[in-house]
C-alpha cells in the first residue's frame, strides 16, 4: 500500500490535478455556488496556455537549460498574419500562421545551435526582432478575424469546445511522437546529455532544431486561434498566456535541465493555471497582483524543477 501511494505521489500528473481540485473548490467558495461552467469555460480558455505549455515543454526537454522567451511575440505576429491572410482564405491564413511560427522557431534554433548562444539569450534577442516586425505590420495588416473562423472557435462538439477538441487531438499526436517514436527517444536522450547522445550517433543538431520548429508551429496555431477568439490581433496579445504556459510546463514535471517531460501533466497544468487566473479574478485581485503571484509561483516551480 505504501509503495503504491509513493508511486502515485511521484506521478507528475498528481500535483497539477490536486491543484485543479483545490482551485475549483476555492472558486466555488468565493462565488458561493458550485458551478460546472467553471470547468467547461476553463477547458476552453486553457487551450492557448496548453499549446504554449506543450511547445515550451518540447524546447526545455532538448536540454542545456533551453527555454523560449519569444513565444508571446511569435503568437502575436502569427495572429496578425492569420487575420490578414484569412481575408482571402481561412486555410491560407491558418497555414501561413503555422509556417511563420515554424520559420521563427527555425531562426531561434539556428542561432542557438550554430552560433552556440544560450537559448534564453537567443530567444530574448529574437523576441525583440519579432516585436519590431509586429510594430511594422500592426498598422498595415488587418487585425479583425474571419467571422467563419470565429464561429469555429466558439462551436461546441458533444459539449466540448472545438478548440479544446483540436488541442486534445494535437496533444495525442504529440504524445505518440514524443514517447513512441524514434524522434521522441532521441529528444529525451539529447536533453539528458548532448555529448553522450552525439557519441551514440544521434543527430543532436537536427533533433534540437526540430524541437524549436515544433514549438514555433504550435505558437503559430495558438496565434491564429487566439486572434479569432479574442476578436482580433493586438500588440500585447501573447502576454496574457506567457507566464501561465511556463508554469504549466514546469508544474507538469518537465525537468528544467532537460531530458524529462510529461505531456499529460503539462496539459493538466495548463488547466490548473487557467483555474488560478479564474480564482484570482473572482477574488478581485488586480492584474498587477495576479502577475506577481504567478511570477512567484513560477520561481518556486523553477527551484523545484532544477532540484530534480
Amino acid at each position: 500500500m505504501n509503495h503504491k501511494m509513493k508511486k502515485v505521489l511521484e506521478s507528475p500528473v498528481i500535483w497539477p490535478l490536486m491543484g485543479c481540485i483545490i482551485l475549483y473548490a476555492l472558486i466555488c467558495a468565493v462565488s458561493g455556488a458550485v458551478n460546472v461552467r467553471v470547468i467547461t469555460s476553463g477547458l476552453k480558455l486553457c487551450v492557448f496556455a496548453m499549446l504554449l505549455g506543450i511547445a515550451q515543454m518540447i524546447v526545455v526537454t532538448s536540454g542545456k537549460g533551453a527555454i523560449d522567451i519569444s513565444q508571446k511575440y511569435i503568437l502575436t505576429l502569427t495572429a496578425y498574419i492569420s487575420c490578414e491572410l484569412m481575408q482571402y482564405s481561412i486555410p491560407l491564413g491558418l497555414g501561413m500562421a503555422v509556417l511563420a511560427g515554424m520559420a521563427c522557431g527555425l531562426i531561434n534554433a539556428c542561432i542557438n545551435v550554430y552560433l552556440n548562444i544560450h537559448a534564453m539569450i537567443t530567444t530574448m534577442a529574437t523576441g525583440y526582432l519579432y516585436y519590431t516586425v509586429i510594430l511594422l505590420v500592426s498598422n498595415k495588416f488587418a487585425n479583425s478575424p474571419d467571422s467563419t473562423f470565429v464561429k469555429f472557435t466558439n462551436t461546441n462538439l458533444a459539449g466540448i469546445n472545438s478548440m479544446t477538441a483540436l488541442v486534445i487531438a494535437i496533444a495525442m499526436i504529440l504524445y505518440l511522437v514524443l514517447y513512441k517514436s524514434k524522434y521522441g527517444m532521441n529528444l529525451h536522450a539529447v536533453g539528458q546529455k548532448r555529448e553522450a547522445a552525439r557519441l551514440a550517433g544521434i543527430p543532436v543538431h537536427k533533433t534540437v532544431i526540430t524541437a524549436f520548429v515544433i514549438n514555433g508551429a504550435l505558437c503559430g496555431l495558438a496565434g491564429a486561434l487566439n486572434a479569432a477568439y479574442c476578436g482580433g490581433a493586438n500588440q500585447d496579445l501573447g502576454t496574457t498566456y506567457f507566464l501561465p504556459s511556463i508554469a504549466a510546463c514546469f508544474v507538469g514535471g518537465t525537468n528544467a535541465a532537460g531530458g524529462r517531460s510529461n505531456i499529460i501533466a503539462v496539459c493538466v497544468g495548463a488547466f490548473m493555471m487557467t483555474l488560478m487566473s479564474t480564482f484570482l479574478n473572482a477574488a478581485n485581485i488586480s492584474v498587477g497582483g495576479q502577475r506577481l503571484i504567478q511570477g512567484i509561483f513560477i520561481v518556486l516551480l523553477l527551484v523545484a524543477a532544477t532540484k530534480k
